[in-house]
């Protein structure tokens, strides 16, 4: 029944009162003539019933000689009947459409996702060379023609994607990082440590080792140096160094974990909020916001069928989903635990992934309020890097020799 009467709304109804001593008689002949009637209230001297917008029209006659009397009109076929007579409204409402549907088939801006203002800029530019200027037509733009010309214009450029979104044409652009100059085979070159650390071992396969094993070095000392005697001659000549510098470090850590945390957890109670988004912004249309003093929230989008294809007009419900907060006990061996691989993830941060532990001491102690973690741990590990050499000016050799 429920759709039965949202049915009448589109197609339109006609409420009629029927004032006759033989309205039984009466409304045995709608029946029969095929006019489904409903709604119908019966008093002492009258009835009142609905019928359909078509039927009323179509025994118009029959409703006159049983002398029915038409209470109210309803539905959407007999307000847009009402609207033949009003040309004027008709036209305007049309040119309204036509206006929306062509302004919402126009790209009115470009927006430039993933650089800075500079490069954004001199995008456009490239584009209106290219006679790519807005106002401009969803047809008359080809993305993957739009990648390409960029792709052209930016040698710098990793990645780039086009697309459309309502009004807007949306390129997105990574650019290439700037990679660091690689030490070339044949350029001479020393090693220098990375660290301060006590020598462990020295193999070198080329170059002029400056330490051995026991000594101590800091960051940013000479291990291997890149320039060795000639052997034909008296005469120093540059050297690429090439080997590997084993070295003892050690690393302290002060880690405390909190023994109560608090900890969100769910009521299972949420309240919703909805919003019109429009041109990239969003108004709010019902609710209210931040109903819960602690919550999650979540949006999704809601397309409104028809209208959100020809425009960026689109309904957003959020809903904030309450949370209470709990303190909850952390145990011992839990709080060991966590301090401990903390230790080792900020350990494998500070040293290569190839390094050896060789001692590791650990010491556990806990207050009201935390668990604590004081560690040292001796490790070996590569500790040389290669840097670049240049030759020495002539002048500064001179002075150098005279000396």
């Amino acid at each position: 029944m429920l759709i039965f009467k949202l049915m009448s709304l589109l197609t339109g109804y006609v409420t009629v009162r029927l004032r006759a001593a033989n309205f039984e008689k009466v409304m045995n002949l709608l029946r029969k003539k095929g006019i489904s009637i409903w709604d119908v209230e019966r008093k002492e001297y009258d009835i009142k019933f609905k019928i359909s917008y078509e039927d009323y029209r179509k025994y118009a006659d029959t409703i006159k000689e049983t002398k029915m009397e038409p209470l109210n009109k309803k539905g959407l076929i007999y307000n847009l009947t009402k609207l033949k007579v009003r040309k004027g409204f008709v036209l305007g409402l049309f040119a309204l459409v036509v206006s929306l549907y062509v302004i919402t088939s126009l790209i009115w801006n470009i927006q430039v996702v993933g650089t800075n203002n500079i490069t954004a800029r001199n995008i456009i530019k490239a584009l209106e060379n290219n006679n790519i200027k807005t106002p401009i037509s969803h047809t008359s733009v080809d993305p993957k023609h739009l990648e390409t010309i960029l792709y052209k214009n930016f040698e710098n450029f990793k990645f780039v994607e086009v697309y459309i979104e309502g009004s807007n044409l949306i390129i997105f652009v990574k650019e290439k990082e700037i990679e660091k100059a690689d030490i070339k085979k044949n350029e001479p070159t020393s090693i220098i440590s990375t660290k301060n650390a006590i020598i462990n071992k020295v193999i070198a396969k080329s170059g002029q080792p400056v330490v051995k094993e026991g000594d101590v070095v800091y960051e940013g000392q000479t291990l291997i140096m890149g320039i060795v005697k000639n052997k034909n001659s008296e005469e120093f000549m540059m050297v690429p160094s090439e080997g590997t510098i084993y070295g003892k470090t050690y690393y302290n850590f002060e880690l405390k974990e909190p023994k109560f945390k608090d900890v969100e957890v769910s009521t299972n109670k949420s309240k919703s909020v909805y919003y019109l988004h429009l041109n990239g912004k969003s108004n709010k249309i019902l609710s209210d916001k931040s109903p819960f003093e602690n919550y999650n929230y979540k949006e999704r989008t809601i397309q409104i069928p028809i209208l959100s294809n020809l425009t960026d007009i689109s309904i957003i419900k959020g809903t904030y989903y309450e949370q209470m907060i709990k303190e909850v006990d952390i145990n011992e061996d839990t709080a060991k635990n966590t301090l401990t691989i903390g230790m080792y993830d900020d350990l494998l941060k500070k040293c290569g992934k190839e390094a050896r532990i060789l001692k590791s001491s650990l010491n556990f102690s806990d207050d009201d309020n935390y668990y604590y973690l004081r560690a040292q741990i001796e490790v070996i590990e590569d500790i040389g890097t290669k840097v670049k050499i240049y030759p020495m000016p002539e002048t500064e050799q001179e002075q150098t020799t005279n000396e």
